[in-house]
C-alpha cells in the first residue's frame, strides 16, 4: 500500500498493534485527560508508562523520529513561557531587558511536557493503527459514519500531501527545475510547487467526493463494510477499564482530591 494509505503506520505484530483501534483512542483519551486535569508530577508517570508501551511494541526510534514535529513549537512555548510569563517575580538568569522567572520556566516546562505526552500517545496510535482499521471499528461501535471519515481523512492529511508534493517535485524535476541543492535554490522551488500543490488537492478532494457519492456514503440502512476489525474481550475489557479511568480522573479534577 503507498503512504497515502497506510499513513503513520509502522507494520509489526505487537499487542499494542493487535489492539482494537477504539481502544487506542480510549487510551489517547486518558493520557490526554490525565495530562491536563492531573498535578504535574502525573507527567512523569504519564512519560515512564508511554516510554514503557514504546519499548515493548518496539517503536522507541520512530517516536523519537517523530519528535522533531513539534521540537519548534515545544521550544516556543518554554522560552516565551520562561521570558514573558505574567507576574514572575523570581528570577533566574537576567540578559539585559529579559529576564528568566521561576515561575515563568516552570509554566513553559509543564506545558510543554502535557503537550509532548499527548503528541506522542498519538503518534503510538497512528504508528500502529492502519487508517481504515480506525475507520471501520468507529462504525461498528456506533459512531457517524461521516464523523468517522473525517478521522480517516486527519489520519491521511499529511501523508497524502506528502505523497502529492514527492510526486510534483519529481515531475518538475524531470522537467529541469531545480528543486535540491542550497537553501535559496529550495526556495526557488517553492513558488512553481505551490499553485501545482493547492490544484491537485482541490482536484482530489472533488474526485473523492464523486467516490464516496458512487459508493452510497450517505446511505443510513443496509451498510455492509469489506473489513472486519477484530475486537477480543481483552479489548472490551481494556475499554471499560479506560473509561472507568477516565472517569476517575475527572472527578479527581472536579473535587479536588489531589490538592
Amino acid at each position: 500500500m503507498t503512504r497515502a494509505a497506510t499513513g503513520y503506520l509502522v507494520p509489526g505484530r505487537s499487542w499494542l498493534h493487535r489492539r482494537h483501534p477504539l481502544t487506542k483512542l480510549l487510551g489517547v483519551a486518558f493520557v490526554l485527560v490525565a495530562a491536563f486535569l492531573l498535578p504535574p508530577v502525573a507527567l512523569i508517570a504519564l512519560t515512564v508508562a508511554l516510554a514503557a508501551i514504546a519499548v515493548s511494541a518496539g517503536l522507541v526510534r520512530p517516536v523519537l523520529r517523530s519528535l522533531r514535529i513539534p521540537a519548534v513549537l515545544v521550544a516556543s512555548i518554554v522560552l516565551v513561557n520562561a521570558l514573558f510569563y505574567p507576574g514572575g517575580s523570581d528570577v533566574l538568569v537576567a540578559v539585559g531587558p529579559l529576564a528568566v522567572t521561576r515561575e515563568g520556566l516552570t509554566f513553559g516546562v509543564v506545558s510543554a511536557g502535557r503537550l509532548l505526552v499527548v503528541f506522542v500517545a498519538l503518534m503510538l496510535l497512528l504508528m500502529t493503527t492502519l487508517a481504515d482499521d480506525l475507520l471501520e471499528g468507529l462504525v461498528v461501535h456506533g459512531v457517524s459514519h461521516r464523523i468517522a471519515f473525517v478521522a480517516l481523512s486527519a489520519m491521511q492529511l499529511v501523508p497524502r500531501m506528502r505523497d502529492r508534493v514527492d510526486r510534483i517535485l519529481a515531475a518538475q524535476s524531470a522537467r529541469g527545475l531545480a528543486v535540491d541543492g542550497s537553501t535559496i535554490t529550495r526556495a526557488r522551488a517553492l513558488v512553481p510547487l505551490i499553485g501545482p500543490v493547492v490544484l491537485s488537492a482541490l482536484v482530489d478532494v472533488r474526485e473523492r467526493t464523486l467516490a464516496l457519492e458512487a459508493r452510497g456514503f450517505g446511505a443510513r440502512w443496509g451498510r455492509t463494510a469489506y473489513r472486519v476489525v477484530p475486537d477480543s474481550g481483552l479489548d472490551r475489557a481494556l475499554r471499560i477499564a479506560l473509561l472507568a479511568a477516565i472517569a476517575l480522573v475527572a472527578l479527581t479534577a472536579l473535587f479536588g482530591w489531589l490538592r
